[in-house]
């Protein structure tokens, strides 16, 4: 496990606090609290995906992060930064040749839109989609289903008006 020491309390940085999101509702006073003590919580919502509740100093440092990621990737080589990725992702390794070339080739530009934008949403959507074909990929089967042609028509064609 790995602590940190913030204001004089010794914090287990791995452990996760979760509330659901009625009790930020009910007691906003005891979930801000945590917050200032583990430095965010997790909201469990019914029907939606789960938020996480921060401090907004952590948005700075996330910024932060995203300057010093994008420059570090921007002074790599193209086959450093392949075998980097390798490293870090390994289920790029399902990617065909051309297709891993491509995933890497953008990669850059995705992480400089992160910082530009300041969120991580564009590399969260472009990793989601490309491990989503690494998956089918990584299955010969499904991605034989998924690539050949259709054998036999679905249904009646429509034709626009």
């Amino acid at each position: 496990m790995k602590y940190f020491r913030g204001s004089g309390i010794l914090l287990d940085v791995a452990a996760v606090v979760e509330f659901s999101f009625s009790d930020l509702v009910q007691q906003p006073t005891r979930v801000a609290s945590v917050v200032e003590e583990r430095g965010r919580v997790v909201l469990r919502r019914r029907n939606a995906p789960d938020l996480v509740l921060s401090r907004a100093t952590d948005l700075t440092e996330l910024a932060g992060f995203a300057r010093l990621l994008s420059r570090m990737v921007a002074h790599l080589q193209t086959d450093e930064l392949a075998e980097t990725v390798a490293e870090a992702l390994p289920w790029t390794r399902y990617l065909n040749d051309p297709e891993r070339a491509e995933f890497v080739k953008d990669l850059p530009a995705v992480i400089q839109d992160c910082e530009d934008l300041g969120t991580f949403v564009p590399l969260e959507v472009y990793l989601t989609q490309w491990r989503d074909t690494a998956a089918i990929l990584a299955d010969p089967e499904l991605a034989d289903r998924l690539t050949s042609p259709i054998k036999k028509p679905l249904g009646k064609r429509v034709t626009p008006s």
